[in-house]
């Protein structure tokens, strides 16, 4: 499990900059090689013995500065999942009862925007007032550039000021395959559930497990970038360091936000519901809110700045956000 708050506050004064020049290259490994690279391949990038590179992988894993790969479906037509904001009175019963129904993958209760997010293998019956649903788009994981978060305000900001509508095109970043089937058979979906959260796993017990062969695995592997998202995310601080919150946009400079907002130094994610962009993040607690009572000084709240300059600049049309307050994720 990632280190608490507290603990992760402790580690950071203790880790050199040796060690977090490691948990970087470590990244930058995972993310632009492969995924399931070797220890005594990711050594040899480190330059130390093996054993010492496994102690320093686990540290970048269990800190959260460092995410395990992960992956997540593609929106192809046979895996399409149905994607709900909705506003209700209790949102805790609801939640509740959305843990026991299996065509639920993920809800979460958050304060903002909306009351809760569900997400789901087919369309459900809603109790509340849908507020945004539609197909999910495939999602799109930013690369954490190597900056300080001071830097990424500073770069954003100068990208909104220069910004020129004249000039764009877009570039297609977010995809959807909503009319394309894909393979997937029944040893296909085994395998995705065992290595949707960890695709570092040993084969051997998954073998065993499923009766596998090692031919299947590898060409399960094989299809990876063309069925489902592969990613690996970045936290400097640790994952816990920071706030978890989720932005709602709706522009018709869509590359433009995607580009602007993959500036920031944690790894963010976006997606698509009908005609809105969302933006899933962690982010600096104090760039987002003030969390004492002097609320006179409003310059740290870099965000929310930011965004005010991107709806007076006309980028954005509407924007709305929300805080994630606790979740339930499925293993479907």
């Amino acid at each position: 499990m990632p280190a608490s708050r507290e603990s992760i506050k402790r580690k950071r004064m203790e880790i050199s900059e040796r060690r977090k020049g490691q948990f970087r290259k470590i990244y930058e490994l995972l993310w632009f090689g492969n995924s399931r690279m070797h220890i005594k391949d990711i050594a040899s990038e480190l330059q130390v013995d093996p054993r010492t590179t496994s102690t320093v992988i686990e540290e970048a894993f269990n800190l959260g500065v460092v995410t395990i790969p992960q992956i997540r479906r593609r929106s192809h037509k046979n895996m399409m999942e149905h994607v709900y904001f909705i506003r209700c009175k209790d949102p805790l019963k609801v939640y509740s009862q959305y843990s026991e129904d299996l065509n639920v993958v993920y809800h979460a209760v958050m304060i903002g925007f909306a009351d809760l997010m569900v997400i789901a293998r087919k369309k459900i019956d809603i109790e509340g007032d849908i507020l945004i649903e539609g197909c999910r788009s495939d999602y799109h994981i930013a690369y954490a550039p190597n900056h300080s978060w001071e830097n990424a305000i500073q770069i954003m900001r100068e990208k909104v000021e220069n910004f020129s509508p004249k000039e764009y095109e877009p570039e297609g970043i977010i995809q959807t395959h909503w009319n394309e089937i894909i393979e997937w058979d029944e040893e296909d979906e085994k395998l995705f559930r065992e290595f949707k959260y960890d695709l570092r796993k040993k084969f051997t017990p998954i073998m065993k497990k499923h009766l596998i062969s090692t031919t299947k695995i590898y060409q399960w592997l094989e299809r990876l970038p063309e069925t489902c998202t592969v990613f690996t995310r970045y936290f400097p601080g640790g994952a816990s360091w920071y706030d978890p919150f989720l932005f709602m946009f709706e522009t018709d400079y869509e590359d433009f936000i995607i580009e602007l907002f993959s500036e920031l130094p944690t790894s963010a994610y976006f997606f698509k519901v009908s005609d809105k962009l969302f933006l899933s993040g962690r982010m600096l607690k104090e760039s987002l809110r003030k969390v004492d009572l002097d609320m006179t000084n409003i310059a740290q709240l870099h965000i929310p700045l930011l965004v005010g300059d991107l709806r007076k600049k006309g980028i954005l049309k509407e924007e709305a956000d929300a805080i994630f307050r606790y979740s339930c994720t499925k293993d479907l």
